[in-house]
């Protein structure tokens, strides 16, 4: 095993063993995988709890004690924790913006009413020729059959 791959994101921080986001300064901390796909998957664990984090996977070298050495270029400058979390907020509210308010009502829960239409009268229709297949006639033979039973039954 020569590297590992490691994952990040767009604030230059890396997700650390018990999923937090670090500066990855502490390479000892990171999670780390050899493996693409556990990686991969990893990555998407991570961007369902912050969908607003683009994630990439960062393959590294590995040093002597077996931990990824990490680019200084993929590295960011020291800030403050809270500095980071402010860049980490949610994109899609803006500040200043009036909050969302639920609607007063729903109208999938009340349907409107249809309008009343009168029901047209069905346009009677008279058949021109007779139906070519006629209604199937009981077979004698077993009315034969019927009867000779009525018969014993009222002998007996």
């Amino acid at each position: 095993m020569s590297h590992v791959y490691v994952l990040t994101n767009q604030h230059q921080q890396f997700l650390s063993k018990s999923s937090e986001w670090i500066d990855g300064r502490d390479a000892g901390r990171l999670f780390r995988s050899e493996h693409k796909d556990v990686a991969i998957n990893q990555m998407f664990e991570a961007n369902t709890r912050n969908v607003s984090l683009r994630i990439e996977l960062l393959q590294c070298a590995l040093n002597p004690k077996g931990q990824p050495q990490i680019p200084e270029g993929a590295l960011g400058e020291m800030q403050p924790v809270a500095d980071l979390e402010d860049a980490q907020g949610e994109p899609e509210i803006q500040p200043g913006s009036p909050e969302e308010m639920p609607p007063e009502s729903n109208p999938e829960i009340v349907p409107e009413q249809a309008p009343e239409v009168a029901p047209e009268e069905a346009p009677e229709v008279t058949p021109e020729e007779p139906p070519e297949i006629e209604p199937e006639q009981p077979d004698e033979a077993g009315a034969d059959d019927d009867g000779a039973r009525a018969a014993v039954l009222s002998a007996g």
